[in-house]
């Protein structure tokens, strides 16, 4: 079960890592950067909170049809708090996404996956197992003419027992997360 495990870890990070080199080859560039905050969406021992900072690095390649709608790769970074159990701590991701969207202003869907981390792994009675996360989010944002974008999207975390024996908790949590950037 553990080897099974680790190799698709080291294939997910395989394909992370490709991705991100290959971004480094060609030209590419920043979309956006903004703020998020995210309320729990869901019971736990503990209630959840988190504020973060955010940036978007859109990838040079892009999939559309002649009506411009098409899928984007792109790299997400953020960092900022976490607050649980009357303890705050530090949550940095990265990770890739997709988003289906036109270019220019509108409404674009998106979903990814990041590797996050923690400055602690409890908060209160809620254990993480690690301080190391996996996440995942789908979303919907809209772009305004003038560069000033909002967002929604659904976040999990959890450490996905990947790395992990099954005697390690992987409680989760699961947030709504709202944002305001600006696109450039």
């Amino acid at each position: 079960m553990f080897k099974r495990k680790r190799v698709r870890f080291t294939i997910l990070f395989v394909i992370h890592i490709c991705v991100t080199l290959a971004a480094l080859t060609v030209q590419a560039d920043w979309q956006e950067a903004g703020v998020r905050l995210g309320i729990q969406a869901g019971p736990k021992r503990e209630y959840f909170h988190q504020y973060e900072v955010f940036a978007v690095y859109g990838l040079p390649w892009s999939w559309r049809t002649s009506s411009g709608w098409g899928l984007e790769p792109q790299l997400n970074t953020a960092a900022g708090a976490l607050i649980g159990g009357n303890e705050t701590g530090f949550i940095g991701s990265a990770g890739t996404g997709l988003s289906f969207n036109r270019p220019g202003n509108g409404i674009a869907l998106e979903a990814g996956v990041n590797i996050n981390l923690l400055d602690r792994r409890q908060f209160g009675q809620q254990d993480f197992g690690s301080i190391l996360l996996w996440g995942a989010y789908v979303g919907l944002s809209y772009r305004f003419t003038g560069g000033l974008g909002v967002s929604y999207r659904l976040q999990h975390l959890s450490n996905n027992r990947i790395l992990y024996t099954s005697c390690t908790p992987n409680p989760g949590v699961d947030m709504h997360m709202i944002g305001i950037s600006w696109n450039f």
